[in-house]
């Protein structure tokens, strides 16, 4: 390969790596615990589980008590019955049928314990568990936050190819070669490459099924130009079990057991276990009872059975042998049993873990790598000091999850049945507590401290969690393994074990790795940054030698005055939002109604009010720039650049989510949310000088 191919390859996979490191440290981080979802969710819980076979399940009595709460008639019913726990969760679909009341006129989602027939609402049973899945698909930003994660599963794709391209050559010899020994950059690259190359596989498959998964929705576009468009027989083909029927009418006859279907199903074939079930037109003449399944993992990877009956006539409409393939559907059975590594029971759930942690390590070398590349001597102050606080701010957001994790764990245990609205509870807790970490290891500037203190607070807060559960639910190891409770031991060992490792590792950190890293070859003494300034400034002014052979292009290319600079932008915002309330009226043209809902007639003092803070001020604030350049006049225009920042981004936002059709306004409010940001960094800088 040419020098200059390699500087490509090499530069794309730094690139690509370190603009996605933290979105996929997060992903990875908490992916490794997001295998563990249903098992943390019953260690939260605490109680003991029946371990009832699926079959056995008394789905009939079950219905009964929801048709009272519910009103099933004409709904579509799916039973997700998981495979661990005392309780199935349940999605109603609106009813189909044309005089049922408004009470039924809506989904509903909820879990149902099989042995009670208790509910519980989805924030009510909100599990630590179901909080880390979804943070691992960025669920928590609405709508764009699982495109978010597809797209960084992508250009992860994108820096193992590079990757693999780059190392290629040395791949063997660093595997080998490996020293902690050497200078810290050596040994970031040596353990990068190592672990890069044992993890590569699982790496590949995991970009490959996440990219799928959260951006099926690009992957089905082609699909749907060799179906011509009809995307009711794509979906038929892909995901049968999904299959509606339309409405006919409501029946008279009794309501024919499920249990039955559900006891025949899993006989017809020997080690097939249920693990779905549809209720289609509930009530109607056309009712179809629909049961998926899956073979054991002894006899199958993919194995995925399914029979639909017509609930009245018991007559068998279509039969899924689980022995035979089918294409269309298994593949994208093999993806999820892949992604989710649902196959082999807990020990590979504990191998998946590992090798996730092991990407994280892996991920954290190559910012440190990065970090130690670029703080050189030879580089100016400014450039030194972007580097590490790049590095800060990526070690603190990074490494903060496993102590922050850990605190959560106890904080859901203890605080288990204190919340009725466990979700906000969750989200509260974890995010405010990781912001302060967040924000504390940023400004101590000290990745090695933060390596420290955050090995040690994780180990020791995790070995607080076993202990934790025992006192709280009597959950002691001995007690869960003597009971065969083992999903609720496999988190407290699971803690366990990497407490332990996380004090060892804490343990083989000593200070004389932090004497190899070129941050403490070449400190930077941030007590007197503003003395180090000046003297990097005079360093880079240039001669009088220098300035003579300038051409008057070079001398005044793209300057514009810093104060210019701010009125521009000012204004640029004022007329942004003039801009803005004249799109506001742009829907007259297309017969809206001019007449907002209660006018009176009179233009209400709160409208000129917000006109003014958001047009008046902007335009004010321009015309004083011109004049004054007092320090408290910077710090008031600072600080309200910031508020109106905040919600021109808001506003945005919200534009986006809510009026998603009005694109033109979108855009504007795009402009000046870009020209905010442009303004508060210029008007920080005018401050500083």
């Amino acid at each position: 390969m040419s020098n200059r191919n390699y500087n490509v390859f090499f530069n794309t996979h730094t690139v690509s790596g370190i603009v996605i490191s933290v979105a996929l440290y997060i992903i990875f981080f908490a992916g490794a615990f997001s295998l563990f979802k249903e098992e943390i969710g019953l260690w939260q819980e605490g109680t003991a589980e029946s371990h009832t076979e699926r079959k056995n399940i008394d789905y009939d009595n079950i219905f009964k008590i929801l048709e009272k709460n519910y009103a099933l008639t004409g709904r579509d019913l799916q039973l997700n019955l998981n495979e661990k726990s005392d309780k199935i969760h349940i999605l109603l679909s609106k009813s189909k049928d044309a005089l049922a009341s408004d009470k039924v006129n809506k989904k509903e989602y909820f879990s149902v314990d099989i042995k009670s027939a208790d509910t519980k609402g989805y924030v009510e049973s909100y599990s630590l568990g179901e909080f880390i899945y979804r943070l691992h698909l960025f669920a928590q930003f609405p709508y764009i936050g699982i495109y978010l994660a597809g797209f960084v599963s992508l250009f992860f794709l994108f820096a193992i190819a590079t990757g693999v391209i780059v190392h290629w050559k040395k791949i063997i010899a660093n595997f080998y070669t490996f020293n902690p020994k050497n200078a810290l950059k050596r040994v970031w690259t040596d353990a990068h490459t190592a672990l890069g190359v044992i993890g590569l596989p699982f790496q590949f498959m995991f970009a490959v099924t996440g990219a799928y998964f959260c951006l099926s929705i690009l992957v089905l576009v082609p699909a749907n130009f060799l179906y011509g468009g009809d995307q009711g027989q794509l979906m038929a083909d892909l995901r049968p079990e999904r299959k509606t029927y339309e409405w006919v009418a409501k029946s008279e006859k009794e309501m024919p057991s499920f249990n039955a279907f559900a006891q025949t199903t899993a006989n017809r074939w020997e080690d097939f276990h249920l693990t779905t079930g549809f209720v289609r037109n509930y009530g109607g003449t056309n009712m179809k009872y629909v049961i998926t399944g899956q073979l054991t993992d002894n006899k199958s990877f993919t194995g995925t059975g399914r029979i639909v009956y017509n609930a009245y006539s018991g007559d068998i409409e279509e039969e899924r042998d689980p022995h035979n393939l089918v294409y269309s559907e298994d593949i994208q059975r093999v993806i999820s049993r892949l992604h989710f590594g649902d196959f082999g029971g807990l020990p590979m759930k504990f191998i998946y873990f590992i090798l996730s942690l092991i990407t994280c390590f892996v991920i954290v070398t190559g910012v440190l790598i990065y970090v130690e590349a670029r703080n050189k001597k030879s580089n100016t102050l400014k450039q030194r000091r972007y580097t590490t606080k790049v590095g800060h701010i990526y070690m603190a957001i990074c490494l903060s999850m496993f102590p922050v994790t850990a605190l959560a764990f106890l904080f859901v245990k203890i605080t288990n049945t204190y919340f009725v609205n466990k979700q906000t509870a969750i989200y509260s807790f974890f995010f405010v507590l990781w912001l302060l970490a967040i924000l504390y290891f940023r400004f101590k500037r000290d990745n090695y401290y933060t390596n420290k203190v955050t090995l040690l607070s994780g180990a020791i807060l995790g070995l607080l969690i076993p202990i934790t559960s025992g006192i709280v639910s009597n959950n002691w190891i001995w007690t869960t393994y003597k009971n065969n409770q083992f999903e609720i031991l496999s988190v407290d060992i699971l803690w366990i074990l990497l407490s332990i490792t996380a004090f060892l590792v804490y343990l083989k950190i000593k200070p004389s790795i932090k004497d190899k890293s070129a941050s403490s070859k070449n400190p930077i003494d941030y007590k007197n940054i503003k003395a180090l300034k000046a003297e990097d400034d005079k360093k880079l002014q240039p001669t009088q030698d220098q300035i003579k052979t300038l051409s008057p292009k070079q001398k005044d290319e793209n300057h514009i005055e810093m104060r210019t600079k701010i009125i521009i932008l000012w204004l640029f915002l004022g007329l942004g939002w003039i801009v803005h309330h004249i799109y506001g009226l742009f829907n007259i043209y297309y017969n809206e109604t001019l007449i907002i809902e209660n006018a009176t007639g009179a233009v209400p003092v709160a409208h000129h009010i917000y006109r003014i803070l958001f047009e008046g001020l902007c335009l004010l604030f321009a015309l004083l720039t011109i004049e004054i350049s007092k320090n408290w006049f910077k710090w008031t225009a600072f600080v309200w650049a910031i508020i109106a920042g905040l919600y021109n981004v808001y506003h945005f936002v919200e534009a986006i989510l809510f009026e998603r059709s009005n694109i033109s306004e979108i855009f504007t409010l795009l402009l000046v949310s870009v020209a905010s940001v442009f303004l508060v960094k210029n008007l920080y800088l005018w401050i500083k000088e």
